[in-house]
């Protein structure tokens, strides 16, 4: 850690320093805990199933199947060439820079050309708790 802040310039360091010394709530560090336990218990658990049960030729595609999961869970198990629903919506609408229905759409495109564990790593970023542990339930 102390490499990468070495190589980033002085000022984006002298705005984080001041973080790293303030204590976060509770719930934000549950959520991050969740976050990282979820994540990789769903990795674990789609490459068990695709590389290893099935026995997928392509090394990457259990993450791939785990993206079109979280979509069809966020869209409420309905194909996304119908549209989205506005459970899909208001979980994008999280992020605090999306304000519309329009720019969400524009930021899924936009999503879809990143490297699939970014994907992933969104995804998981906006669901609650909640529909982490709902999402891990539906898989089952």
């Amino acid at each position: 850690m102390e490499k990468l802040i070495r190589n980033l310039p002085m000022d984006i360091v002298l705005r984080i320093i001041p973080y790293t010394y303030q204590l976060q709530q509770r719930p934000l560090l549950d959520d991050i805990e969740n976050f990282t336990k979820t994540k990789t218990r769903l990795l674990d658990s789609y490459y068990q199933y695709w590389t290893i049960e099935i026995q997928e030729p392509e090394p990457d595609e259990y993450k791939w199947w785990l993206i079109n999961d979280f979509i069809r869970y966020a869209n409420g198990d309905q194909a996304t060439m119908y549209g989205y629903i506005d459970k899909f919506y208001n979980i994008f609408l999280r992020n605090h820079f999306l304000k519309s229905d329009e720019e969400v759409n524009k930021y899924i495109r936009k999503i879809e050309n990143k490297d699939v564990s970014t994907q992933i790593n969104i995804f998981l970023g906006l669901f609650t708790v909640k529909e982490r542990d709902d999402f891990h339930l539906v898989i089952e």
